[in-house]
């Protein structure tokens, strides 16, 4: 039996407010076009690469860049991978 188990985790593209330093908490900003073709760069990265469960943040940054990456199908969104809330 293989007992070898990744946790991958990646953080959502760059957003106007990543950018200038602020901080987003719940504000749910979207990505910039750097943080577009950072999620974009993050699918050709992983190539397809399955895995048996892919979890997001329901925040639109987070979702746009689970797509953009390709992978939307199948993406549990779980409201515990948000932001704090301050």
């Amino acid at each position: 039996m293989d007992d070898h188990r990744e946790l991958w985790l990646f953080r959502h593209g760059e957003t106007e407010w990543s950018k200038s330093g602020q901080h987003t908490g719940r504000t749910d900003i979207p990505l910039d076009k750097a943080g577009e073709a950072r999620a974009r760069a993050i699918g050709r990265r992983l190539k397809g690469r399955p895995f048996s469960l892919v979890l997001s943040s329901p925040l639109i940054r987070s979702v746009e860049t689970c797509r953009l990456a390709g992978y939307a199908d199948g993406a549990e969104l779980d409201d515990d991978l948000m932001e704090w809330d301050y």
